[in-house]
């Protein structure tokens, strides 16, 4: 068993907002899973599917825990449909001409781990509550959370414990399902068992949805943002102040927000560059964002050089931030500089 924290406060250098941010994890503990320590797994054919060019692959878990054999399997698609009983040897075979592998014997002491995350103080806003069950690819079997900002918040979450219950509610796809309620922009938002990631027309009215509470929206219609490209994109050159330069591309755009009634325009610049400019220590790169411009640069058409240098203020803010260190070459030998 392993357990360990982590202070987000710190590691992503902001202590403006939240008093404590803080990460609790233990990792290795043991599963109990009473009743395959009893009666023994209940292998069955379970599968992922392909992904591009892909092919779907398929091996061998417990109905029950979820658990793999040590040596998981590869099996024929041929032999076994999805969610039929493995009936076949655990001896970790090869078959090499028909690219198939046999389970191998079942892990004897199963584990996983258990993750909170507490924070004090301002977060992201609103007050919600909710409760998601993973899917069959998840890093997070069950997970939960309570937001109440500006009091604070509380999420947490499972690693293969609870695997039973995502098996038996959500055995198949990609796709998480959440129950939340919550109270933000202007309105109360629900979801009941709907898809984390993804909204479809034909789901049913009642699987998600919004209550206005806001006198504005009835008075001057709801707020929402258009974006709308104007010109081609554009090549620019960003100087960071500490010596590398990154091109970047640049795309102008009309910004029209407010309400339906009452809207105002302003301009924005998408930009994006690969690779990406590096603002932490240990990796980590900005491949794109956005920046604002003034209505008189687009006017007078130096848009593009305000964009770099809102780009170049930026990223310095973030390198700060993490404390980034640039290496720089000189006289052929290398050396750190620290942005402080």
């Amino acid at each position: 068993m392993h357990r360990f924290t982590v202070d987000y406060r710190e590691r992503d250098g902001d202590r403006r907002n939240a008093l404590l941010n803080r990460g609790y994890f233990v990792s290795g503990l043991p599963r109990l899973i009473l009743l395959c320590r009893l009666f023994g797994h209940r292998p069955v054919v379970d599968e992922t599917q392909g992904i591009g060019t892909s092919r779907p692959s398929r091996w061998v878990c417990c109905d029950r825990c979820g658990v793999r054999p040590d040596q998981q399997g590869h099996l024929s698609p041929d032999v076994s449909a999805v969610g039929d009983r493995y009936c076949g040897p655990f001896d970790g075979a090869v078959d090499v001409v028909n690219q198939i592998r046999n389970p191998g014997p079942w892990p004897k002491q199963p584990t996983g781990e258990v993750g909170a995350q507490v924070i004090i103080g301002k977060s992201f806003p609103g007050w919600d509550v909710e409760l998601k069950v993973g899917n069959a690819g998840s890093e997070h079997t069950l997970a939960a959370h309570l937001r109440l900002h500006p009091f604070g918040a509380i999420y947490l979450h499972t690693e293969r414990f609870g695997t039973w219950l995502q098996r038996r509610l959500n055995p198949t796809g990609y796709q998480s399902r959440v129950i939340s309620i919550g109270i933000q922009h202007g309105g109360i938002d629900w979801k009941l068992w709907a898809k984390r990631d993804e909204w479809s027309k034909s789901d049913p009215w009642w699987m998600r949805g919004t209550i206005k509470l806001d006198p504005r929206d009835k008075l001057f219609g709801r707020s929402r943002y258009d974006y709308e490209n104007v010109g081609e994109p554009v090549t620019a050159t960003v100087r960071m102040p500490h010596g590398d330069d990154h091109e970047v591309k640049l795309q102008l755009q009309r910004r029209t927000e407010g309400r339906n009634r009452r809207r105002f325009d302003s301009w924005t610049v998408d930009w994006s560059t690969r690779p990406g400019i590096p603002t932490k220590l240990h990796g980590g790169e900005v491949l794109g964002s956005a920046v604002d411009v003034s209505a008189r640069s687009v006017t007078e058409g130096a848009w593009p050089a305000e964009a770099a240098a809102g780009i170049a203020a930026q990223m310095t803010k973030d390198r700060t931030r993490y404390g980034y260190r640039l290496p720089v070459v000189a006289d052929g030998s290398d050396y750190d500089v620290e942005v402080d």
